[in-house]
């Protein structure tokens, strides 16, 4: 009976371990500086965890790189290798904050060599960053609070493709709390705050769940079992954080 039960344990272990292996679903984030401040790709991680869902996201990203400079492997960029060579269920493309205004037809060309690449059930996505003071190209929309969306809407992103709409969520939460930053004092990277919002509005997408109640924030230990944090935000701005990604992504 021993020999048997231990069979029978044996079994339902490794179908439980093939069960967890087979639902994991690799995310790639292709970008820039916008996407790696705060650790975003990190927070989205740990989002779905704390869900129970199984998402190994990883990131492909560099400074002020546009999908030009991932597709020509500037900036030491290997995204074209990684791409040809690996599969991901899901990839997050997020190009140069001024190309939608000033180059859109450069994002859509490189956007669709890049998407091209990849299998046809890969789900696809197009992050939509947020204006600020200062942007290149701003002045060519004087009647627009959001051109960025509006150009990527129309000129890049087609039916089978999802806009994360991180740029109108700054726009929103700009309007409802105008004394949070969201930006560092560059006034244009992300802030903690911008990072965390940012990181709502994106595992809200990708999840189709409210990210009410996700923690504010996020641990693990480094090689040396020494701790460090993913992300930290105040309780009261978390709230508004996740609040404005509910009423861009479900109201």
């Amino acid at each position: 009976p021993q020999p048997a039960m231990r069979r029978v344990l044996l079994f339902f272990c490794l179908l439980t371990m093939g069960l967890q292996a087979k639902e994991k679903e690799r995310i790639l984030v292709v970008g820039n500086s916008f996407t790696l401040y705060g650790n975003l790709p990190s927070q989205v991680e740990q989002m779905a965890k704390e869900r129970g869902l199984l998402w190994d996201v990883e990131q492909t990203t560099a400074s002020g790189a546009s999908l030009r400079d991932h597709w020509q492997g500037n900036k030491a960029l290997t995204t074209k290798q990684i791409l040809e060579n690996e599969t991901f269920d899901r990839v997050i493309f997020q190009d140069h904050s001024t190309y939608p205004l000033v180059h859109i037809d450069t994002t859509a060309f490189y956007f669709k060599k890049l998407k091209a690449l990849l299998p046809a059930k890969t789900k696809v996505y197009l992050y939509s960053t947020w204006m600020y003071p200062g942007i290149n190209g701003k002045e060519n929309y004087p009647n627009s609070t959001n051109p960025i969306e509006e150009n990527l809407k129309t000129e890049v992103v087609s039916v089978k493709d999802q806009l994360l709409r991180v740029g109108a969520a700054f726009e929103l939460f700009a309007a409802r709390y105008p004394d949070v930053d969201r930006f560092t004092d560059d006034k244009k990277h992300p802030s903690p705050q911008g990072s965390y919002l940012a990181a709502c509005v994106i595992f809200s997408s990708l999840s189709g769940q409210s990210s009410k109640g996700v923690q504010r924030r996020y641990s693990s230990t480094d090689k040396n079992g020494k701790k460090i944090f993913y992300s930290m935000v105040e309780k009261e701005t978390a709230q508004k954080c996740q609040e404005v990604a509910d009423q861009i992504l479900f109201n």
